[in-house]
């Protein structure tokens, strides 16, 4: 029977869940159907999908005799593995949320999250149980043990109970739990089946902590469709090349990749006839298109936390080399979600305006735990939905439909700055920054470090081993961008620092000049008597030392009131009619001097030729 079955046509997911209350139920059912295909693989280890559902269905009769009722939350504390998967599962089976703490975490926070949270129980491993109260311990190894819970005697499950929660970091530095329901859940697993035409063939990689809501999107879409999913080495997920070549030899059809990798990754070459079809990527602003002949597909994805993972989607065109700084679009909204621009006073805006996200639909989540303040702050209602009851979310994001019915994201509501008046898209430079072919990823920031005026540093990490000099990416920017969007320093790292969400971690940043941006540059000094003296004016008004003939006053943090004290103070000391605008035509120490040089020729060429004996001996002091 069990063979006849796996020739059978499987059944779309979006059939299975017309049919079940809770996303373990979908499950449930694929095992039946493929008892024995690879539901899970690690590290040559292999898991069927009936070994998978009868190793669940031991966690849920083990939990139901110690006496966690229905409907509590059950924290899980273990690696990244075959076993956090099952015990995902087993909480689920169990009537239960589950709750994913990262065992790197200090055991100080994975304890305050138990508490905030009001867990019932805390499923881990025997090294970790003294991390907790020992009275909330269920041991991983004893619930193996037990006979698995029959399919009947499982708790019925409603749409509307919890399915997990997931941290994020809260604004005023307490985490926020976000509750997702199995509504939620199940409108996100038929979406993706859709979207991305799942079959039982695929193999689906698994790279991402339980902590980060990203990875929910890698287990429950690909085991709702009978596939395979891939668990990948903590030694591979952290590196770009390591993990390309996993990805091949796994046979990995469907990759899910951190942003920041993804950007890397690209660049790369990939051999025609790899199995991956479609790269997915998100969390975080993407900053680089694929280019043509890439044999996958590259898909970003939008959303956050609160909406159930993803709200829209785009696959993203290859292009060429391009000076183009517009950001890859969102996308569209997936099935069951709506998308709103709206204006301070959450009006719709006009047609190609930006306004603010805010979304709505099927995956909006159930709030905050146990902060009802906050849930209403955030979760309102909709007036633009036809169901009674609605809510939407704020997102803090902003945005514009294009002509395409694209969205084309536009930062953060607090993700503008202005650089002497002008006002600046961070993004934009970065997005520019990437285009070198030197650079593999990159962000940038705007700066306010002590003795310096506020300015931009580009942070980025090098495509290969040769690191691009300071002096060529700026001059490559200069081609497309103007001169106030230029960083004043260009940051080389090994690698991003990331928040435990897997995004970029600005705050941890370094302060340019405190590490070793890559190969060093060799610095022109001022040469000529010209450049001498006037090196030694700019670096009076701007407070610093040693500038070099080729560094730009604006870029060491000059500004308009700063450059008129260095043109009137050039003009007493050169006699010459200087103007801010030979200053800003000519920022540098060498530029302004040549500038300043072919003024006193010009004077000279007029003048008798005792006063070009005087006037050469003045300037030469």
């Amino acid at each position: 029977m069990d063979a006849v079955s796996i020739r059978l046509p499987f059944p779309a997911v979006r059939d299975i869940a017309a049919c079940c209350a809770g996303v373990h139920q979908i499950v449930g059912r694929v095992a039946a159907a493929r008892p024995h295909a690879v539901a899970l693989r690690q590290a040559g280890r292999t898991l069927s999908y009936a070994d998978l559902d009868a190793q669940a269905r031991s966690l849920a009769a083990h939990l139901g005799r110690l006496g966690v009722m229905p409907g509590s939350v059950v924290a899980i504390c273990l690696d990244r593995s075959i076993e956090q998967v099952v015990a995902t599962l087993g909480v689920l089976n169990a009537g239960c949320a589950y709750l994913a703490l990262d065992p790197a975490d200090p055991a100080a926070r994975r304890r305050a999250l138990v508490e905030d949270s009001a867990a019932a129980a805390v499923v881990t491993s025997a090294e970790r149980r003294v991390d907790f109260p020992e009275s909330l311990v269920v041991s991983r190894d004893e619930a193996d043990r037990v006979e698995p819970a029959s399919p009947a005697d499982l708790p019925p499950p409603r749409r509307d109970d919890l399915a997990y929660i997931v941290y994020t970091s809260g604004s005023t530095g307490s985490p926020n739990g976000v509750e997702i329901t199995h509504a939620n859940l199940i409108n996100f697993l038929v979406w993706t089946d859709e979207a991305f035409d799942v079959t039982p063939d695929d193999i689906a990689s698994h790279a991402i902590g339980l902590t980060f809501d990203v990875s929910i999107s890698e287990i429950w879409p690909y085991l709702a469709a009978g596939a395979t999913i891939t668990l990948v080495d903590e030694a591979v997920r952290t590196s770009p090349e390591l993990m390309r070549q996993w990805l091949l030899d796994e046979g990995v059809t469907i990759a899910t990749i951190p942003m920041t990798m993804t950007e890397l990754m690209l660049k790369m070459e990939w051999p025609d006839d790899t199995a991956v079809r479609l790269m997915l990527t998100g969390g975080d602003v993407l900053r680089a298109y694929p280019r043509r002949g890439l044999p996958f597909e590259l898909v970003n994805n939008y959303g956050p936390s609160e909406c159930t993972i993803i709200a829209t989607y785009g696959v993203v065109p290859r292009r060429d080399e391009s000076t183009d700084t517009m950001l890859p679009t969102i996308g569209r909204p997936i099935t069951g979600a709506a998308i709103y621009l709206l204006d301070e006073f959450r009006r719709p805006v006009p047609d190609g305006a930006e306004g603010e996200i805010w979304i709505g639909g099927a995956g909006i989540g159930r709030g905050y735990r146990g902060k009802p303040e906050l849930t209403a702050a955030r979760f309102v209602a909709d007036p633009f939905a036809a169901v009674p009851g609605a809510r939407m979310y704020r997102t803090g994001d902003r945005g514009r439909w294009l002509p395409s019915g694209e969205l084309a994201f536009c930062g953060r509501i607090d993700n503008q700055t202005k650089i002497r008046g002008v006002r600046i898209e961070l993004d934009e430079v970065a997005v520019g920054l990437q285009r070198h072919p030197g650079v593999g990823s990159a962000v940038v920031v705007a700066r306010e470090d002590a003795g310096r005026d506020r300015y931009l540093a580009a942070y980025f990490i090098p495509a290969g081993p040769i690191v691009p000099r300071a002096a060529d990416l700026r001059d490559f920017l200069a081609q497309f961008l103007p001169r106030a969007y230029l960083p004043a320093a260009f940051v080389a790292l090994d690698a991003m620092p990331l928040t435990r969400n897997a995004k970029v971690d600005y705050a941890a940043l370094p302060v340019p000049g405190e590490i070793d941006g890559g190969t060093p540059e060799i610095k022109r000094m001022p040469q000529s008597s010209t450049e001498r003296r006037l090196a030694a004016i700019v670096e009076g008004v701007l407070g610093i030392d040693a500038i070099g003939a080729d560094d730009d006053f604006f870029l060491l943090g000059g500004h308009s009131i700063l450059a008129t004290q260095v043109v009137i103070q050039s003009r007493e000391a050169f006699g010459v009619d200087l103007t801010l605008r030979d200053l800003f035509a000519a920022p540098t120490i060498a530029g302004f001097a040549a500038a300043i040089e072919g003024q006193i020729l010009e004077q000279i060429t007029r003048m008798p030729t005792g006063r070009v004996t005087t006037m050469l001996g003045e300037a030469a002091q």
